[in-house]
């Protein structure tokens, strides 16, 4: 079987490196582009995004094409500073491949863009599928932006997008930082805990990647996130159970999150209620709930 060569823009963080071992283990040669100087060898390629720049190299024979670059959206507050790299390094990076792209006539079968569950909003207790309206908070408005960044693509070039929720997996990101709280017993929740959120488990956005690439799923917009959404207290409910913890500790009160985030606290108390029909309709979940893939992570 002829396995394909697939270039990871992102692939030096949490969800590229993930993406790119699972990848590799298929048998795909893979490759990412890095800020660090080219090395065909190590399959690493540079780019710069400040400059417009991007290694000719890395297209070479490529198939297909998976942008998941972006700076971490947690870690502090989002000063005007702060949201202008957010927007800059999803915006800007999606534009240099489009436009390197399609001034190259580079001919790559598929275009795989990340985005985020953000997307939608503070939803509350309404259920969101992948036909639900855009946010018009701030994250709302960096997804929308970050996915309208692709519209220029060459159209006979197949594109999906993904919404990625709360991405779990042991090698860091959120189920590390609060298995680790777990630990050493001092895991606790956040606001009233009631607020929903979807879960990525790392397996089943990989697996779901490779069905992508293999055409096993058709190109679209897709809620790349678990069978069914869940409340944040039962995440820490869950984690801590998995560890042989208990949450005994207090949840944060939403007004301390306010007052040292600001605005950014809506990374911890916004609620999205996101579930996807077309994955469900594919039958392409490999857990049934929350407690399931936790087990799994």
């Amino acid at each position: 079987m002829y396995m394909q060569t697939i270039l990871i823009g992102g692939g030096s963080g949490l969800i590229g490196s993930d993406l790119q071992l699972h990848l590799a283990e298929l048998g795909y040669r893979v490759r990412i582009l890095s800020r660090k100087k080219s090395n065909p060898e190590k399959n690493i390629f540079n780019w710069n995004i400040d400059t417009g720049y991007i290694d000719p190299q890395a297209f070479d024979g490529v198939d297909c094409v998976i942008n998941i670059a972006g700076s971490s959206i947690i870690g502090g507050r989002w000063t005007p500073k702060r949201k202008i790299e957010l927007t800059k390094s999803r915006v800007q990076s999606t534009q240099l491949l489009v436009n390197t792209i399609n001034e190259n006539t580079i001919s790559i079968k598929h275009f795989i863009q990340a985005s985020a569950m953000g997307y939608y909003g503070n939803c509350n207790d309404k259920i969101i599928t992948e036909d639900s309206p855009q946010g018009n908070d701030f994250m709302g408005q960096l997804c929308g932006s970050w996915e309208a960044a692709s519209n220029q693509l060459n159209p006979n070039i197949k594109k999906s997008i993904l919404r990625i929720g709360l991405y779990m997996s042991a090698r860091g990101g959120v189920y590390a930082i609060l298995a680790r709280l777990a630990k050493f017993h001092i895991l606790s929740g956040f606001g009233h805990g009631q607020m929903w959120a979807a879960y990525t488990h790392h397996q089943e956005f990989s697996q779901l990647i490779h069905q992508i690439i293999q055409g096993d799923i058709p190109a679209d917009t897709y809620n790349a996130v678990g069978h069914q959404p869940f409340q944040m207290k039962d995440l820490i409910r869950v984690i801590a159970a998995k560890n042989r913890s208990k949450a005994w500790l207090p949840n944060i009160p939403a007004v301390v999150l306010k007052t040292f985030l600001g605005e950014a606290s809506a990374t911890l108390l916004n609620s999205y209620r996101v579930t996807s029909p077309k994955l469900s309709a594919l039958k392409k979940h490999s857990f049934s709930s929350l407690n399931e893939a936790i087990q799994q992570v």
